[in-house]
């Protein structure tokens, strides 16, 4: 049984702004969000890698006036690989000191990439990952949260297979549907089996849509939003339905797998879509929720 639909609030959206996180939280209170996952690198709450307690005070307490609950996404560019800049780590422990304090579910972080460009072996980078995710997992139980590790350029398979190494019941995955549909059209590989592997270890599923075209494909094209929704180019977090994102088989699968875990909608251009989140929030609890209510009821009734 899924725990619950949520959304983002999206880091460049309210970019430090105390009045833009309560008006984007108005609007999903309206519209019947569970969930908020709340960006660390959104409100000023981090600086140099430590919490600052007067803007970490205010945010908890506007937070604590809603019936949210929460997870944390986690600055885009932390990247554990790279030990050779201790600031990654600190920054990723301040992160979940902060997800601790707002009694967030989970962290979001994104799986890192190997800088090919540093003198330090690829194997060197990978193993520098594993040993801090281990480390960070202990604070996170500490603090009650949970580190999920989200697949942004590569397979999930490759992302499960950092999870599994780590082997802390505080390190999960984090599949974002829009990366890896994107991945699989531009790489090859099987994208209904890469979501089967990874539903069974996930703690939380990113949906939007788009188009499947990756970036690396159309380089001469300047990465600014407007021109890549006309060019309909890599990972555009439309609403569900908008892109080519063949999401009748997805919600099937993950009914099937037995998913419990928390659903975002990805939507980061609230400017042009306030008025789809609703449709799409009504689009999850159908396919998602009531449908696997339906199933359960149409089986027990088989039973009988």
């Amino acid at each position: 049984m899924i725990k619950g639909i949520g959304t983002n609030v999206d880091t460049r959206r309210v970019n430090g702004s105390i009045k833009r996180l309560v008006s984007e939280l108005e609007f999903f209170k309206s519209i019947g969000f569970d969930y908020v996952e709340i960006p660390a690198a959104g409100l000023d709450v981090i600086a140099r890698g430590r919490i600052i307690r007067k803007r970490l005070e205010r945010v908890k307490e506007l937070l604590s006036n809603y019936n949210f609950r929460y997870t944390v996404h986690a600055p885009d560019v932390i990247n554990l690989k790279i030990k050779t800049n201790p600031w990654h780590y600190r920054v990723m422990e301040a992160t979940i000191e902060f997800a601790g304090e707002i009694n967030a579910e989970v962290v979001v972080y994104h799986y890192g990439e190997v800088d090919h460009s540093i003198d330090v072996p690829e194997r060197v980078q990978r193993k520098a990952e594993i040993v801090a995710l281990r480390e960070l997992a202990d604070l996170a139980k500490e603090k009650g949260v949970v580190i999920g590790v989200e697949n942004v350029g590569h397979p999930v398979s490759e992302v499960l297979k950092l999870v599994r190494a780590v082997n802390h019941p505080n390190v999960k995955l984090v599949i974002d549907v829009g990366h890896l549909f994107i991945v699989s059209n531009y790489t090859g590989i099987d994208f209904y089996d890469e979501l089967k592997k990874g539903l069974p270890y996930a703690v939380e599923l990113h949906l939007s849509d788009n188009f499947g075209e990756s970036p690396q494909t159309y380089q001469k094209i300047p990465d600014v939003e407007a021109f890549r929704f006309v060019y309909g180019i890599g990972d555009l977090h439309l609403p569900i339905g908008e892109g080519d994102i063949p999401y009748n088989k997805v919600f099937r699968i993950i009914r099937e797998s037995g998913f419990d875990g928390i659903v975002i909608l990805e939507i980061n251009s609230m400017d042009r879509f306030a008025d789809e989140y609703a449709d799409s929030l009504n689009l999850l609890r159908k396919r998602l929720i009531l449908a696997a209510d339906n199933n359960k009821t149409k089986k027990r009734r088989k039973v009988k």
